[in-house]
């Protein structure tokens, strides 16, 4: 009897030669347990085979489809402004910086780096003799970010003018910082500091319209209206002075705000100066 252990797809074939008389009288199915053993373990290898196969083939037909409508990278600069009355000037903003790696039909996924800052209202600490006199202590609080983004964009229309969906995850560090102030009698002077970090990560979407409002074949701008889930309050909490019992309670736990981007494609540029 033969027992066949066999690999498709240009896999070597390999052959048991197992003899009936060396099965014990009592296991006389052993060889039929072994081979559904082997082929069950087979059929799962080929499967996973099979399926890396498919997908680097699906990969390479996407990267050599002739419907690319992009197939370099722009580079894009921008900034995001949002109102929340947790902040002085009841605002904070963030500055953006990254690449749209190349559009497939409506699909145009970028990558890039994002900066939030904001300071959190300031806290005064009432005179106990004279409520309307100088605060004789003050407490201000600020946080920022680091983070790395990724961003399947969805584009709707054409170069001049589109719809464009952002659904954005943002990953890195938040961090903040908290400056305790003494009133001296005729200014007030860094008493204390204190600075907090933590890894973190969160979502935001967007939503507007990106073309080519100018004669320009190299930039294009984009206006969205955008909402981020980004925590900033927790970490303003952090910021607690023995001495003092000044608190944050600024910050804020997410934010609606206008965004604004111009994307460069230098390539062309390049290509005119080169023919130059």
């Amino acid at each position: 009897m033969r027992l066949k252990g066999f690999f498709e797809a240009g896999f070597p074939t390999r052959r048991y030669l197992i003899k009936t008389s060396d099965i014990p009288a009592n296991q006389s199915n052993w060889v039929e347990q072994l081979n559904k053993l082997d082929l069950k373990a087979v059929e799962q290898l080929i499967f996973r085979m099979n399926f890396k196969r498919l997908l680097v083939i699906t990969i390479f037909m996407l990267l050599s489809s002739a419907g690319f409508s992009q197939v370099r990278p722009v580079l894009y600069g921008g900034f995001d402004y949002f109102r929340d009355t947790g902040f002085e000037n009841q605002s904070y903003i963030s500055f953006s910086m990254g690449s749209q790696l190349f559009k497939w039909r409506f699909i145009a996924p970028e990558v890039g780096y994002e900066h939030y800052f904001g300071v959190a209202a300031e806290k005064e600490l009432l005179n106990p003799a004279d409520p309307n006199a100088r605060p004789p202590e003050k407490l201000n609080t600020r946080f920022s970010t680091n983070t790395f983004s990724l961003a399947p964009k969805l584009i709707f229309g054409n170069r001049e003018a589109s719809l464009v969906l952002i659904p954005q995850y943002n990953f890195g560090k938040i961090s903040s910082r908290g400056d305790l102030l003494k009133d001296t009698g005729r200014q007030y002077v860094l008493d204390d500091r204190q600075q907090y970090s933590q890894s973190f990560s969160f979502w935001s979407f967007a939503a507007g319209v990106e073309g080519q409002f100018f004669d320009s074949d190299v930039l294009h701008f984009g206006l969205y209206l955008k909402y981020n889930f980004l925590n900033s309050k927790d970490i303003l909490r952090e910021i607690s002075f023995q001495d003092s019992s000044l608190r944050s309670t600024g910050g804020s736990t997410e934010g609606l705000g206008l965004g604004f981007r111009v994307y460069f494609d230098f390539i062309p540029m390049l290509s005119r100066n080169t023919n130059d």
